[in-house]
């Protein structure tokens, strides 16, 4: 199947972002990053959350509006787009980090502003251990582990799991990446390509074990 939206999915450390980037550059794709660094708000959100949640959200809310207008142009050129996030996932962070008030305003906004957005033709989950997940993020020197909030990680890690079990809005892949290395092993990069031109139905998982 020719799959011309795809997005790259998992929690904070699941390498969505780089896996993103080298199929991107395999498809000769459009990268579209949300690159989260860009938002003013974040590190003010991981110093004083309970006052900085809302303009967080709010931030990458209209970021996610400007990107739909990308990924529609880049349908009507039948390009192929790759993107590392998926436009609908503050339902995972916004339970998380926003107050119930908080929650209720960020969703009245939600719906005066975003446009209907286009549904990707796959999206692929990278699923890992929290364990795992915080390995990665103390291996990375960007300092960025130590300004998350208590126990916010752990939250987030469980939000995206409940989010993906529940989720049906399209063709979704489940990797697990407890056991494959997509960007230092080349072998499972084509077991992931050979397992994309291959999908059947609209929940498949790829698992080295099996």
């Amino acid at each position: 199947m020719d799959y011309r939206y795809i997005v790259v999915e998992g929690s904070i450390g699941s390498g969505k972002s780089a896996l993103s980037r080298r199929l991107a550059q395999y498809f000769d794709a459009l990268l579209l990053s949300e690159i989260p660094e860009s938002n003013p708000f974040l590190e003010k959100f991981y110093l004083n959350a309970t006052n900085h949640g809302l303009a967080t959200e709010m931030h990458f809310l209209i970021r996610r509006c400007e990107a739909i207008n990308v990924i529609y142009a880049e349908d009507e050129r039948r390009s192929r787009i790759i993107a590392d996030f998926l436009l609908e996932k503050d339902q995972i962070y916004v339970p998380v980090i926003l107050h119930e008030d908080e929650q209720t305003l960020y969703w009245q906004v939600k719906q005066k502003v975003m446009p209907k957005f286009p549904v990707p033709d796959l999206v692929i989950y990278l699923e890992a251990d929290d364990d795992l997940l915080d390995r990665r993020l103390h291996q990375r020197d960007d300092g960025l582990i130590n300004l998350f909030p208590a126990g916010y990680l752990q939250q987030i890690h469980a939000e995206y799991r409940r989010f993906f079990h529940l989720y049906q809005h399209a063709p979704l892949l489940i990797a697990n990446t407890n056991e494959l290395d997509f960007l230092g092993n080349d072998d499972h990069f084509e077991l992931l390509l050979n397992t994309i031109a291959n999908m059947q139905g609209s929940r498949n998982y790829l698992n080295l074990s099996e």
